[in-house]
This record gives structure tokens, sequence and C-alpha cells, in this order.
């Protein structure tokens, strides 16, 4: 399966060192929403700008929150999570790449006004 990026281009996003081992979890987190949200089954390679994009700032998601909470505080200091952020980028991906493999267009109607040639009867 192609990766949506590497470990180094995630520490260069989040501007910091980081675990591999958890950023590898993140990595597999964002793959999962992004597989299950466009129905696709692998990403193409090279992987698009869009998805490479995506990929990122929802392992940022995954990593900055695994929870899922929306905001939490410890003495004075507190962070809020915008929740409604990984929503808008599934739908986007949704939007872009849900309809891999099924036609777009719609096709004319069969032409069933054609006549059999009776190759039986045929001599040489």
């Amino acid at each position: 399966m192609t990766d949506l990026f590497t470990i180094e281009e995630f520490a260069s996003y989040m501007k910091e060192d980081v675990d591999t081992s958890s950023a590898i979890v993140a990595r597999r987190v964002a793959n999962g929403w992004l597989l299950n949200a466009t129905g696709l089954s692998d990403w193409t390679a090279p992987v698009s700008d869009a998805l490479f994009g995506w990929g990122l700032e929802l392992a940022a998601i995954a990593w900055r929150n695994p929870d899922g909470a929306s905001s939490e505080s410890v003495d004075d200091h507190s962070v809020t999570w915008d929740r409604l952020r990984r929503a808008e980028i599934l739908k986007a991906a949704s939007t872009a790449l849900g309809s891999a493999g099924t036609p777009v267009y719609s096709f004319p109607a069969a032409d069933w006004h054609w006549v059999a040639v009776d190759v039986t009867n045929a001599t040489d």
C-alpha cells in the first residue's frame, strides 16, 4: 500500500520531533479515515497533493487528540479543538474521490434496431 506521507514529512508538518511508532499509528488512522470516506482500496503513486494535505492534517488531528475530545484544561492552560475539521476534510475527500470507479456520466440507451446476418446459409 502506498503511504500518504513519510514520517519525516509528518515531523516537518508538526514542527517537532515525533515518536516513530506513534506517527505510524497516526498515519494509519488518517489512511483509514480517508479510505473509508473515498471508498478506494489504495492510493495511486505518487500521492496527489490533495491527498497528501488531507492525510497530514488528519494524522495531526489523530496525533494531537487521539481521544477525540473537544477541549482540555490543565491548571491555567486550556485547548479547544475544532471537532468539525475532520468531518470537513472527509467530506471534501469523499466529494473529490468518492465516485472513483463508478461512471460519472450517463450513457445512451442500447440500440436494438440492427439486423442480424444469417451466417448458417453462407456458401463458398
